[in-house]
């Protein structure tokens, strides 16, 4: 059931804390009795768990997996026996305590053990995002090593990685801010997200706003690393992008990657790459403008870390046409496909994420690339008749594509030479997109036939056939999806008269 809805519960949306202004969550307030218990999801069979709003409850599910609705202590409260809820105010701690206030007991044991503990118990005020003991169990076993083999530099400048010489609730974790941390300056890149997720080089807050005497600790999913450069300094070096690299060389997109902004790379490695047929792959890298296309078509213009979609969303492409980011469980999806291999490699302006696949847009395809899957009866039959061989990549088409239903049996086993004709009479020797049609307008065929245009207040059709929905323009022309196959007009009205005995 959708909890916010719940009868037999009164959820008040409100602050939970007094000192955490707009700091909100559900609250279960069943009765006086039930005070200060938050509502959050958690994934069935994993442990993440998401804190909610009325604005993310994800009807029972978070990235396709079932979910469940949880009740704990809203931050800064305890429970007390004998009494329902939560009704008591947590003690406060220093730093260093409230790190096992929350369960980050690992990071509490390198604070011990890189020397830290004394400055997170002092004086100061400090944001302290860390680690669950989850997220340190995840680290590669070689960096694991590395840090406690060598705790009072590495382990302690990796702890000061994660902490800010200043206290920020998330309400002051805005989207897009960027925090200096407490080792060299190094940049902490900020994301707040429209369903409630915050995220710190892209590792999300699992637990906020634990406040203590001299700062606060957000608990996150995962160890922080450094932020790289920019994402083309990472394609510059990295071996399995060359191909990446050299087509956005070829469009001129590489040095907008330099730029500073919010960005999300969809990257494709060699290997995606290599599985595009080597005609189309040649194409393309020899078009600057299908390339530019291309390349741009796997690029937002927002900074979207994994962590934060837990269903899907539709997002624009540098390109101009849209892209749905989804996931299912922990995977990331791409127009529905599981496609993604590496995630959130956070750079300086923006993130990364490895696919194993090349994503085409319409504006790179040749036009008879175009048809979908109910119009595969006519590009197959352009094909097999030689037809596609004289759409030439340099030339301006405008295809009529009848939909695969309107090629009866009768005429798929007519005269080949016939057939052809037909088709022919299907391709325009112009590129015209819907908005270019009117009516009375003669559009004429490479068969060298005359087709008339009827503009209608709900159709727009051709000769006898008229247009569904679907029309999508590519590098070199334009698809128009029609119900019937067009049949140009033989003869004039009047000797259609003439030549029916019913009328003489």
């Amino acid at each position: 059931s959708f909890p916010c809805l719940n009868s037999a519960m009164l959820f008040i949306y409100m602050p939970v804390y007094p000192l955490v202004p707009n700091f909100f969550f559900f609250i279960f307030s069943h009765s006086i009795h039930s005070p200060n218990v938050c509502a959050l999801q958690q994934v069935m069979g994993t442990k993440k768990k998401y804190f909610s709003t009325c604005r993310n409850w994800y009807q029972g599910s978070i990235c396709g997996k079932k979910a469940t609705v949880l009740y704990e202590c809203c931050p800064g409260y305890m429970k007390m026996d004998g009494m329902r809820g939560c009704p008591a105010v947590a003690p406060i701690d220093h730093v260093y305590g409230t790190l096992g206030i929350v369960g980050a007991t690992s990071t509490q044991q390198y604070s011990d053990m890189s020397k830290l503990r004394e400055e997170i118990e002092g004086r100061g005020s400090f944001t302290f995002f860390a680690p669950s003991n989850e997220a340190w169990e995840q680290l590669s076993s070689e960096i694991h090593r590395n840090l406690i083999d060598n705790v009072n530099i590495e382990l302690y400048n990796a702890l000061h990685h994660h902490m800010v010489n200043k206290r920020m609730l998330t309400k002051d974790l805005k989207n897009g801010m960027t925090l200096v941390s407490m080792y060299n300056g190094q940049k902490l890149l900020i994301n707040h997200y429209p369903n409630g997720v915050v995220t710190v080089n892209c590792a999300r807050i699992i637990h906020g706003n634990q406040i203590a005497t001299n700062g606060v600790v957000h608990v996150i999913d995962r160890v922080l690393t450094a932020v790289g450069n920019t994402i083309q300094d990472f394609i510059e070096v990295e071996d399995d992008l060359s191909s990446l690299r050299a087509a956005a060389i070829t469009s001129d997109v590489l040095d907008t990657l330099g730029r500073p902004g919010y960005y999300t790379l969809f990257a494709p490695t060699n290997e995606a790459f290599e599985r595009l047929p080597r005609g189309v792959l040649e194409r393309i890298m020899g078009d600057k403008v299908a390339s530019e296309a291309l390349v741009k078509f796997h690029i937002l213009n927002t900074l979207q870390c994994s962590e934060a979609i837990m269903g899907g969303a539709v997002y624009e492409t540098l390109e101009g046409n849209t892209l749905e980011v989804g996931c299912d469980g922990e995977t990331l999806t791409v127009n529905g496909v599981k496609m993604v291999k590496r995630k959130d490699i956070v750079t300086s302006n923006g993130v990364i994420h490895l696919i194993d696949r090349v994503l085409i847009p319409d504006s790179a395809k040749q036009v008879i690339e175009l048809g979908g899957a109910q119009q595969t009866t006519f590009t197959d039959l352009v094909t097999q008749l030689g037809l596609a061989s004289s759409l030439r990549p340099e030339g301006q088409y405008t295809l009529l594509v009848p939909q695969n239903r309107a090629f009866s049996d009768d005429t798929l086993q007519m005269d080949q030479r016939l057939l052809k004709t037909i088709l022919q009479n299907h391709i325009i020797k112009v590129k015209i997109g819907l908005n270019e049609l009117y009516n009375g307008q003669e559009l004429e065929t490479i068969g060298g036939k005359l087709l008339r245009v009827f503009v209608y207040r709900t159709a727009v059709c051709v000769e006898n056939s008229c247009m569904v929905r679907g029309s999508k323009e590519g590098r070199n022309g334009f698809i128009h999806v029609f119900r019937q196959i067009i049949k140009p007009a033989e003869k004039s009205l009047h000797e259609m008269l003439r030549n029916d005995k019913r009328f003489r």
